[in-house]
Parts: structure tokens; sequence; C-alpha cells
């Protein structure tokens, strides 16, 4: 029997250069001195044309500025000759400089639109602002300004009533100081008396919170709205308690009314002012507040009055 040579059987394995395998990189660095001279040459002459570049770049930054200030913000052509200022309200000039800073000497280039509009939106009575130029020398400026109608006055926060740097309210119900030129268009309106009041209820520029302030401004606002006589327009209105306040006219006769149903108040109350002129009766007080029988005070007696008719002679 012959014998056999067996050969074990195997199975290749691929390299995988990828991974390793068998095959390894040799990295050889050679170096020398006029290598790196010549290196150390190659980064100082890059960083040269770096510099001058950037020093090309620094130039032309400083000509393009120089050539626009000497086109625009230096330029006489362009110097502020006007300021076009338009409002609805007491803003003038004068305190539009102070504000925001304007040097009239300079180009309307130089004033900077954009800062000017946000620092008067920054005042509780503008409501908005438009700022624009108009060459060659026109600042064109455009207000829309709170309008008030009344004085508020409390002693608890402060409030002093109808004074220069008093606090003053639209018919919204939006605080603001006065200032400026608003006190001469300011001084006549009537005053709203509060007894108490928060700190936190009042925030110039915002609507107030105080409800009592606002029911009062609603009777001013349907005051306004009925086309009184002006003697009988108010001169102050004071809350009493909760639920009444007192009006003060022009010819001093005093008023009082509720926090509510303020039209059907008012109807009586015409009716009962008309008939005093014509009957040549000064009235001295009346509560409109009664639904029957309101009573009336001139400058005899007291006298009763159906709400609707006119006061008996």
């Amino acid at each position: 029997m012959n014998k056999s040579k067996f050969r074990r059987k195997t199975t290749p394995i691929k390299r995988d250069v990828r991974k390793g395998g068998d095959l390894h990189c040799l990295h050889i660095k050679v170096s020398s001195p006029r290598i790196v001279m010549h290196q150390i040459m190659s980064g100082i002459g890059k960083g040269i044309k770096c510099g001058v570049l950037l020093v090309l770049l620094a130039l032309i930054a400083y000509g393009g500025h120089r050539g626009v200030k000497h086109l625009f913000l230096g330029n006489e052509k362009y110097r502020l000759q006007e300021i076009d200022l338009q409002t609805n309200g007491s803003l003038d000039h004068a305190r539009v400089l102070e504000l925001t800073g304007i040097q009239l000497r300079d180009t309307i280039f130089a004033v900077d639109t954009g800062e000017v509009r946000a620092r008067l939106e920054e005042l509780p009575e503008v409501v908005d602002c438009l700022v624009e130029r108009r060459l060659p020398g026109t600042l064109k400026i455009r207000l829309e300004e709170r309008v008030p109608i009344a004085w508020v006055r409390c002693e608890t926060l402060g409030f002093p009533g109808q004074e220069m740097r008093g606090v003053l309210v639209d018919e919204q119900g939006i605080t603001f100081p006065c200032e400026g030129a608003l006190w001469d268009t300011s001084k006549g309106l009537p005053v709203i008396v509060l007894n108490t009041a928060r700190s936190d209820e009042f925030r110039h520029g915002n609507k107030t919170t105080h409800m009592d302030l606002l029911r009062a401004l609603h009777l001013l606002s349907e005051f306004y709205a009925m086309g009184m006589r002006e003697q009988w327009l108010p001169e102050q209105i004071a809350i009493i308690n909760d639920y009444s306040m007192e009006l003060r006219s022009l010819d001093g006769s005093k008023s009082v009314f509720g926090m509510y149903e303020h039209k059907r108040q008012l109807d009586n109350f015409i009716t009962i002012r008309e008939h005093s002129l014509k009957t040549d009766r000064k009235v001295r007080h009346i509560n409109l507040m009664p639904t029957k029988n309101i009573p009336v005070k001139f400058a005899g007696d007291p006298v009763l009055v159906k709400p609707g008719l006119a006061a008996g002679p």
C-alpha cells in the first residue's frame, strides 16, 4: 500500500491595504540646513506678500472713507439747512434738537436718522415718528403725538395736577408728563382728582389700570361729545368713592355722577341746565345718580326734578 502524502488545504487571505494588512508605508522626511533655509525664505516671502496685500486693502479702505467723507460728510452742498418738522402736538424744533443731539453745522449725511427716530419714539407722548433726508439739505421729521384731555392729580403718587411737569392723560387713558411746550397747550384742561392710587397702575406711555380714572375719562369724553355749552364744561372731576364722582363746571356749579350710565345722566344734566337758563335760575348743585326725583339746588331752595322733565319755577 502506497503511502499518500496529503497536503493541507488553505484559504488565501486577501491583504487589505486600507485596514493595514501586511503592507506598511514608510515615510521618510529628509532634512538639511539648505532645505530648512529654503523653507524659511519661502515663509518670509509669503508673509511679505500678505503684508503688502493688507496694506493695499487698508489704503483702499482709507481712501474710500476719505472720499466718502469729502463727497458727503464734509461737502458744504449737503449742509443741514432746514429741519422740516410737522406734528399734531407740541414738540418744537428747540426740543427736538435738545433730545436728539442734531448739530446744525453738520451735513444731513452726518445725522443718524435711525437714532433720531429712536430717541423721539422714547418719549411717552409720541405715538409714531418718521425721519427722512431730503437732498440737498433738508431733514424731514413727521411726528404723531398723543392729545391730552385732562390732568391727573393724586397726592399719594405726587402727581401735582395742573402744573408744569405734572401728569397728563389722553382719551385712551395713556399718561405722560407735561414737558416743554405741552404746558402752553394743556394748561386749560380739566383736572381729575384721585383719592388714592398705586404706582404700578401708572406707566407713562402705557394705558393706566386705575379703573376710577378710566371711568372719569369716559364721563369727560361723553361730555365733549354732547356739545355742551362752554360754561358747563368740566373744570375738575373728583372721585368721591367707589360709586360716585363730583364734576365742577367752569361756572362753579357742581354735579354728582355715578360710575356708569353716563349717557342717561348727561341727558338729565342738559335738560336741567337748559331749563335753568330759560327761567334765569343759577344751578348750585345737581345729584344725577337717582333715576327718579333728581335733587337740584338752585341759588335759592333745593328742588326735586323728575328725569326727563324741566325743573319747576
